[in-house]
C-alpha cells in the first residue's frame, strides 16, 4: 500500500498542471495558425509553376506551328483558314486533328481539371485563352496565351475576378517572344485586384 501511495506522489509531482496544459495547447495554435498562411503560399507558388509550365509548352507548339506557317499564328481549327474561329476550342480541336498537339493535360491549370483524352477535351478542360491575328514578328511582349477570363487586352492593367481560375491573386501570361510568367496581382505597380501586362494591345482575347 506504501508503495503504491508513493507511486501516486511520484506521478502527481511530475504531472502538468491545468494552467500548464492551456499554455501548451496555446503555443501550439500559435505556430500553427502561423504555419498556415506558409504552407498554403508554398502550395500556390507550386500550382503557379505548373501552369505558366503548361502555358509555356502550348506556347512553343504554337510557336513551332507558326514558324512553318510564314510566321503566322493558328486562328482557326483550319491552319488555312484565316477567319478567327469564335473560341479557342475549336483551334485546339483543329491542332488535335493535325496531330501538332497530342497532349490534353496541358490545357489544364488552376481549378480546371484535364480531359482523360484529345477527343474528349471540352472548354471546361481549357485554363487559357488564345489571343488570334498575332504573328512571330509582332511585339515579343504581347500575350499570346494567358489565363482564361480577360476579354480585352485594351487595358495594360487587367482587372481580376473570382469567377477567374486564379481569382484575384494574379494571372499566367505567356508572350510572342516566348517568355512565360505568373504575374501577382498588384505587382508592377497595377492597383489592388489587377495584374499590369505592361502593354495594351487591340486584339481580343478567345475564351475556351
Amino acid at each position: 500500500m506504501r508503495k503504491i501511495i508513493r507511486g501516486l506522489k511520484k506521478l502527481k509531482a511530475n504531472s502538468f498542471t491545468l494552467v500548464e496544459l492551456l499554455v501548451v495547447i496555446s503555443i501550439i495554435g500559435l505556430l500553427a495558425g502561423l504555419a498556415v498562411p506558409a504552407i498554403q503560399g508554398g502550395l500556390d507558388k507550386a500550382k503557379q509553376g505548373v501552369d505558366v509550365s503548361n502555358a509555356r509548352q502550348l506556347g512553343i507548339i504554337f510557336f513551332s506551328e507558326a514558324n512553318d506557317n510564314n510566321g503566322m499564328y493558328r486562328v482557326n481549327g483550319d491552319l488555312t483558314n484565316t477567319q478567327a474561329a469564335g473560341n479557342f476550342l475549336t483551334i485546339v480541336q483543329g491542332m488535335f486533328s493535325n496531330g501538332v498537339l497530342t497532349s490534353a493535360k496541358i490545357l489544364s491549370g488552376q481549378g480546371v481539371i484535364p480531359a482523360t483524352s484529345t477527343n474528349a477535351v471540352t472548354a471546361a478542360n481549357i485554363a487559357f485563352g488564345y489571343v488570334p491575328n498575332l504573328t512571330t514578328s509582332d511585339d515579343g511582349q504581347i500575350p499570346l496565351i494567358l489565363t482564361k477570363g480577360p476579354t480585352s487586352l485594351a487595358q495594360s492593367n487587367v482587372t481580376l475576378q473570382d469567377t477567374y481560375p486564379w481569382k484575384k491573386k494574379g494571372i499566367v501570361v505567356y508572350r510572342v517572344g516566348n517568355s512565360a510568367e505568373f504575374i501577382k496581382a498588384g505587382a508592377n505597380g497595377a492597383p489592388a485586384g489587377s495584374a499590369n501586362l505592361g502593354m495594351t494591345n487591340s486584339n481580343s482575347v478567345l475564351q475556351p
